[in-house]
């Protein structure tokens, strides 16, 4: 198996760089996407922590999570991989930094899809129970939210040390000044399948069951029955926390299909450069070039697909950023 760079692990033939044709418009598009990512990722960050009503919803905190996995992504990933279109990935940095570039990537896309797998399994709770019995027990708190986002995080850290640790083919980072990913075939595949391939799916399944059974319980609204009681029309109560779950539902859709979009066609690339080597020459570098700009595009994207819609964010921006026209030019 070749050495490899960040940019596209597995899949480098050489270190050759891009024509300038290429490279600045793509380049504009990457600095735009840090733009839009690191200030729509701090004002989702900084309304939870500043606003004790949104830190106290167990939603929130999985936000929150997110917010922070796409600003590091933005803050400390993507920069270097623009530098890496105008050097021709000639890495100038030195080990320590290519390990920690490396590690942050390695981190935050796991945690993006455990914390999207999670919020999706709350939701289906909560829709499953028009009554919200589910929260009235506690099962999603406050604190367990934060537990769970510990662990995800936890987990996620601890499987992009292991080549730190030793798990990898070579003991240098940096060869011919190229940062490297010098991992084993066995670690690709099994960071693809247990962090991507299977959170993604039991995430689509769970989204698909969430949508059987918002048809199957609007039709017993529709009709004014209850799936559990038939003799009873369901209360305005329970009609409104049944809508605001299906509109929370909606969102967290948003989320799992802008995951899903924007980085399964450079994840899919990534999974055959390991298993089929050979087959990544007929893949041009542009491509793939444009394909990790596409995944990176997600961290700009999720702030405005909850916290720019909900009515409870919306309200407290003003308050922590100054007028709406300033936020406007924030934003």
């Amino acid at each position: 198996m070749n050495n490899t760079t960040k940019q596209d692990p597995g899949i480098t033939e050489s270190f050759i760089p891009l024509p300038s044709s290429f490279v600045y418009p793509v380049a504009t598009c990457y600095i735009l996407i840090v733009a839009v990512a690191v200030i729509g990722n701090i004002m989702v960050c900084s309304a939870i922590l500043i606003n004790k009503n949104l830190r106290k919803m167990p939603t929130n905190v999985f936000i929150f999570s997110l917010a922070s996995s796409d600003l590091l992504t933005a803050t400390l990933s993507v920069p270097f991989d623009i530098e890496g279109l105008f050097l021709g990935w000639v890495w100038n940095h030195g080990e320590a930094m290519c390990k920690a570039w490396i590690t942050v990537y390695l981190i935050t896309v796991p945690t993006s899809i455990l914390t999207l797998l999670a919020v999706s399994v709350d939701r289906y709770k909560s829709l499953s129970d028009p009554l919200n019995r589910y929260r009235r027990l506690g099962f999603m708190t406050h604190k367990r939210g934060i537990v769970i986002n510990l662990m995800i995080w936890l987990y996620s850290i601890l499987f992009a040390l292991l080549p730190i640790m030793g798990w990898r083919t070579s003991h240098n980072f940096v060869l011919d000044n190229a940062c490297l990913f010098p991992f084993p075939p066995v670690y690709h595949v099994l960071s693809s399948s247990l962090n991507f391939i299977l959170p993604l799916i039991i995430a689509c399944g769970i989204h698909l069951k969430i949508y059987r059974l918002v048809c199957k319980q609007l039709k017993n609204f529709d009709s004014s029955q209850r799936a559990e009681n038939n003799d009873r029309e369901p209360s305005e109560r329970e009609r409104k926390v049944y809508l605001k779950n299906i509109r929370a539902f909606k969102t967290t859709s948003m989320f799992v299909g802008a995951f899903f979009l924007c980085w399964v066609p450079y994840s899919s690339v990534s999974i055959v450069a390991v298993l089929c080597e050979s087959c990544t020459a007929t893949i041009p570098p542009e491509a793939r070039v444009v394909l990790l700009m596409i995944g990176y595009l997600n961290s700009a994207l999720n702030p405005f697909l909850f916290a720019f819609r909900s009515k409870r964010f919306k309200a407290v921006y003003p308050n922590v950023f100054g007028s709406p026209r300033r936020l406007a030019r924030l934003a």
